[in-house]
């Protein structure tokens, strides 16, 4: 399905290109790290509170999310797919922002699973910790994919940045280097 802006007649479509998926990833990926893995390792070293550790999990993975944003959405501005203009890269942010919402909210979930580790330990009980296990599995993944997309914009941006600064870019027009 296909709708149109009101106001450029230009097609939008749902799907993310590069910029996009490292926003969604880059957010969540550094809000699991901060509030899931870092809080679980000072709860299982001692460093913390259990009463306090989900609402440490949660306040932490927000803070990371919010940096997150912020260096995924700079990578993927850098980064971005070769051919498409900044405006369009920002417009591929601005849409993995809108797609950001939910995920942060179901990586707040993760995040505080993986951070009651602890009680489950403490408890004895299984199940909990299982379900730390597969939270922090699911973590994982989500972390690596994002590690994949952002070494892909990396390379993009070091490609970009290497045929700006050859000798050959002074004679070039400005469109050409994206």
């Amino acid at each position: 399905m296909q709708a149109y802006s009101a106001t450029t007649q230009k097609p939008v479509t749902r799907d993310l290109g590069l910029t996009g998926q490292l926003v969604v990833g880059g957010t969540v990926s550094t809000g699991l790290v901060l509030g899931g893995y870092a809080v679980a390792l000072l709860a299982l070293a001692g460093r913390t509170s259990g009463h306090a550790v989900l609402h440490t999990s949660i306040g932490l993975f927000h803070l990371g999310a919010l940096v997150g944003l912020v260096l995924s959405a700079t990578i993927g501005l850098l980064g971005r797919d070769d051919g498409m203009s900044l405006e369009a890269a920002a417009g591929e942010a601005a849409k993995g922002l809108l797609y950001a919402i939910p995920a942060v909210t179901i990586g707040a979930v993760v995040a505080g699973w993986i951070a009651m580790a602890m009680v489950g330990l403490y408890l004895g009980k299984v199940a909990p910790v299982i379900g730390s296990a597969i939270a922090a599995v699911i973590a994982a993944a989500v972390i690596l994919a994002t590690a994949r997309l952002t070494w892909e914009a990396l390379i993009n941006t070091t490609r970009r940045a290497r045929l700006a600064l050859s000798p050959a870019a002074a004679t070039r027009p400005a469109e050409s280097v994206n």
